[in-house]
């Protein structure tokens, strides 16, 4: 299947000395890798740089948005196709999370000028969208990355909006239909209004949190990502209803947390709206991030298909089984969604095969020992699909420290040593993982065109 998967590189684009593609054009399908405003060979291009003498003339934001669309156009174009054919856009804004100051649930990006760029690029139609604050990319001054997945089949998306649900204050839309596809956008637990001059004293303080999401902190057993995650679900399941689908028919979850304490209260509601895991959908759970709206905990957004398509969904199973409530991952059509992965032993934690002896800490690489792990718990996975490890597109990683990419870059190229180098983006999130010792969370979509 490997003749369906092709490299797309706009004329004249340097070439980085790292495993990477611009995008993936895999039939319909077109995976831009994460783009900033870089120049790809020494850093931030010079036409992204505010001048040192004039700091405040300019907007660095808005100068690194006009470079990074710039690119996006080059790269869309080359894969012959529009804009308006993006069906979601991820944004990774570098919050502050590197000052000694930081603390969970801070507010520290401003991304009024990225979204100015970007609805100059996406004249028609602002694609679903998700925003996410991180600790920093791989590239040095870079204030946002963002990756982009658009359908190429000759349809344009159709805008889904949900009646009487509060709207994105960015604009964007809530989510889109395309053939039997629909992508929503990341949710939040807000209604774009918060309680600022309500006279009403909630004893949560100022927030952006809708009325029903929110709770007053007043006694034992008050567990606020557990009422966010359900009024999050409760609106998505609205607009997914809206755009003629249902929850049942999800087939990825993109999950945030802004604190991995959050963690079981998330998961004994997500369980509730999902409780078979071999029917909930794949599930990428990432912690210690930026949520964009004050005392909002988790963002939620969802890849899902239409009735018509249901028999195109099926759980994977074999390889591996995920502690938490998730297939390890889900055959939706053509494509194969991985829940995310990290280098975990189910009994002990790090595997030992991916750790370092504690007596030799400079013996091996640990960014290579976990990514190598990784990819061979992914290769288990897709043998138990009946497809190549090798058929990767996409994939999204979140570092716990950008030191360890060098060497994840060395087991990931020799795992793509033969065909096509996968659209990736990768990222720095704040502190730890879900699991001590693990560096490394791996996002993967695999590309697996049927018979018909």
């Amino acid at each position: 299947m490997q003749h369906h998967i092709q490299e797309i590189w706009p004329e004249g684009m340097p070439r980085p000395g790292i495993p990477y593609s611009p995008a993936i054009r895999a039939g319909d399908w077109l995976f831009v890798s994460g783009q900033s405003a870089s120049d790809l060979v020494t850093g931030l291009a010079a036409e992204a740089v505010v001048p040192a003498a004039f700091p405040y003339y300019q907007d660095a934001v808005a100068k690194q948005a006009a470079v990074l669309y710039g690119r996006v156009g080059a790269i869309v174009e080359a894969a012959g196709a529009k804009p308006e054919q993006v069906v979601r856009v991820n944004q990774w804004y570098v919050a502050g999370m590197a000052s000694p100051d930081y603390r969970t649930g801070d507010l520290t990006v401003n991304n009024k000028r990225y979204v100015q760029e970007k609805n100059r690029y996406f004249t028609k139609l602002s694609p679903p969208s998700t925003g996410i604050g991180v600790r920093g990319t791989l590239v040095e001054g870079a204030l946002v990355e963002a990756d982009f997945t658009a359908r190429l089949d000759g349809d344009i998306p159709e805008k889904v909006s949900a009646p009487g649900l509060p709207k994105p204050a960015a604009g964007f839309a809530e989510g889109v239909r395309m053939g039997h596809w629909v992508f929503l956008s990341g949710d939040l637990a807000s209604d774009w209004k918060g309680n600022w001059g309500a006279e009403a004293y909630d004893g949560g303080g100022l927030n952006g949190l809708a009325p029903e999401a929110r709770t007053g902190g007043l006694f034992w057993g008050d567990e606020p990502c557990a009422k966010q995650t359900d009024y999050i679900l409760s609106r998505l399941s609205k607009v997914a209803e809206a755009a003629g689908t249902s929850l049942a028919l999800a087939v990825k979850a993109y999950v945030y947390l802004a604190d991995p304490s959050d963690y079981a209260a998330f998961e004994d509601t997500w369980a509730k709206w999902f409780p078979d895991t071999s029917a909930a959908p794949a599930r990428i759970l990432v912690p210690n991030v930026e949520i964009g709206a004050r005392g909002c905990r988790v963002e939620i957004g969802l890849d899902l298909l239409m009735p018509a398509a249901a028999h195109l969904k099926k759980p994977v199973a074999g390889g591996w089984s995920p502690k938490s409530k998730e297939p390890a991952a889900v055959r939706a059509d053509d494509l194969i969604f991985f829940s995310g992965l990290m280098a975990t032993d189910p009994g002990a934690g790090l595997a030992a095969e991916a750790a370092q002896p504690p007596g030799l800490p400079y013996f091996g690489t640990p960014g290579k020992l976990q990514m190598r792990y990784i990819l061979q718990k992914a290769k288990r996975i897709a043998e138990a699909a009946g497809v190549d490890l090798r058929q990767v597109v996409k994939a999204t990683l979140y570092f716990t420290d950008l030191r360890l990419y060098a060497g994840a870059m060395e087991a990931w190229a020799e795992a793509f040593a033969d065909g096509h180098k996968p659209a990736v983006t990768a990222v720095e999130i704040n502190r730890g993982l879900w699991v001590p010792g693990c560096g490394i969370m791996a996002d993967l979509t695999l590309y697996d065109p049927q018979e018909a």
